[in-house]
């Protein structure tokens, strides 16, 4: 099963999250501060991480940044200012995508469909395969594909 770790200093927040997350197939680990959030990412290595932006570390740096130092996983930043600003900052952090507060269910699966297009989250058992194309009509096409698509 794909884990999430959702990182949030709201509760509401990280309830949401984790509600959407399992909705979508997701097994949710839940965090509220960022030196518990650092430790969860290190100890059980999440697919993906969903962290709060005003989640500082104790030298006062972002949590983006300190969990990118440890993990690969795809981590998406989360946040109420969704200024250019705040998104730059973000990704020059390390962050793979920005979610703005409140979001919905619907965005965050098109989030998760761009992550796993870029080969950034992978979907459980989602290897690629090789399948027969006869639509040429004459000659039976073998193509690899991953994640649904054609390469």
């Amino acid at each position: 099963m794909t884990t999430a770790l959702v990182a949030d200093s709201s509760a509401a927040m990280r309830l949401a999250a984790s509600q959407m997350l399992e909705s979508l197939g997701f097994r949710v680990i839940v965090s509220g501060d960022a030196a518990d959030t650092l430790s969860l990412a290190r100890e059980l290595r999440p697919d993906l991480v969903l962290v709060d932006g005003r989640l500082e570390t104790a030298d006062g740096g972002l949590a983006v940044a300190a969990i990118r130092k440890i993990s690969n996983a795809c981590l998406f930043h989360v946040s109420a200012d969704g200024g250019a600003a705040g998104v730059r900052s973000a990704m020059e952090a390390g962050a793979d995508d920005y979610l703005v507060k409140p979001f919905d269910a619907a965005l965050l699966r098109f989030k998760l469909a761009q992550a796993r297009t870029r080969c950034r989250l992978r979907p459980e058992n989602a290897w690629p395969r090789l399948v027969s194309d006869n639509s040429a009509g004459r000659a039976i096409l073998w193509q690899l594909q991953p994640f649904g698509r054609a390469i």
